[in-house]
């Protein structure tokens, strides 16, 4: 249905509806998708929505995968296991139900692994996006030529007015055949374009589960030292939201800050040769998996150069005193 406005000036003023900062942050992921998929890589690492002197600060896709990153250079591989998703509802509303197992292990030099732990990320994804107005100052989607462009663009040059009748004549949608045809005749209208179905709705739900997935397994100081380089590096997009846009969410979201807990990100995370010295101790035959385990989720989550020159001791003599145990009763 379409609203004819001959002065757009004296429509009534619509009432700000609080929205959720993080459906936006996903919209915006979902377009980073579609750019990589054009062959755009995208380079914003953080979000930023700020309303006033609010701020909600979350991780994009690509700042996930830059977490993963620095796991790796700390010895640690977190990889995607299983997908699979399943399709509910019927029609136009119909969304996609993706689950992606993901485990994060420990890596020795030589190659030896240690499974630390492992979560379910999930994500609805709808197959179509939602209806989407119409009115001048939208942007033309469909064209190679004028992709990107407004209506009133168009309308104010000979060729946009070419374009745009043989749009009218032929256009595939009878909503924009109709509406174009209506701005040829002078009106200014507002009406809404039919619900599409997302072409790449697959890709951009299987992206958000994983992402889902591996943000489980980053360690906190990890995240927090990311959005603080971020922040630092100007790879960061920001958002101003409408005022009062945000207080349905100002409880649930806090403003997210770096940890005081020295990350092992920076000048102060252990050395290649300390870490990998002090996995070859911690994979000794003396401890147990249980004590294994909590050993690499101490070196993953709180180690710094200088507490793992203690640890390291203390696995040395629990290697050694352990070792001459067995020695004794053996010989015993």
């Amino acid at each position: 249905m379409s609203e004819v406005m001959p002065n757009a000036e004296e429509a009534p003023a619509q009432p700000v509806a609080p929205w959720d900062p993080f459906q936006l942050m996903d919209r915006m992921d979902e377009e980073a998708l579609r750019k990589e998929l054009e062959g755009v890589a995208s380079t914003e690492l953080v979000y930023v929505v700020k309303e006033g002197g609010q701020e909600i600060v979350g991780l994009s896709k690509t700042g996930v995968d830059e977490c993963c990153m620095a796991l790796v250079s700390q010895g640690q591989v977190i990889r995607e296991e299983d997908l699979h998703h399943e399709i509910l509802g019927e029609g136009e509303v119909r969304e996609a139900l993706f689950k992606v197992k993901a485990a994060r292990f420990a890596v020795s030099p030589a190659g030896q692994e240690v499974r630390l732990d492992q979560v379910i990320g999930v994500k609805r994804q709808p197959l179509y996006f939602e209806p989407a107005q119409l009115d001048l100052d939208a942007r033309v989607l469909h064209s190679k030529k004028y992709k990107g462009k407004t209506y009133r663009e168009l309308l104010a040059s000979a060729d946009g007015r070419e374009y745009l009748a043989w749009m009218a004549d032929n256009f595939n949608e009878p909503e924009i055949r109709d509406f174009v045809r209506r701005l040829l005749a002078g009106e200014e209208i507002v009406t809404q374009r039919g619900r599409q179905l997302n072409p790449h709705w697959y890709e951009a739900g299987a992206m958000k589960a994983a992402r889902n997935a591996r943000f489980r397994l980053i360690p906190g100081n990890v995240r927090a030292q990311i959005i603080a380089t971020a922040r630092q590096s100007g790879n960061t997009r920001v958002i101003e939201a409408q005022p009062g846009a945000l207080r349905s969410v100002a409880k649930a979201a806090p403003v997210l800050q770096p940890a005081e807990t020295v990350s092992r990100v920076g000048p102060y995370a252990p050395t290649e040769k300390q870490v990998a010295f002090y996995q070859r101790l911690a994979e000794s035959p003396v401890f147990t998996d249980d004590e294994r385990r909590r050993a690499f989720d101490w070196l993953a989550t709180k180690a710094t150069r200088q507490t793992i020159k203690d640890q390291i001791d203390w696995l040395k003599r629990q290697v050694e005193t352990r070792k001459a145990g067995r020695s004794e009763e053996s010989a015993a």
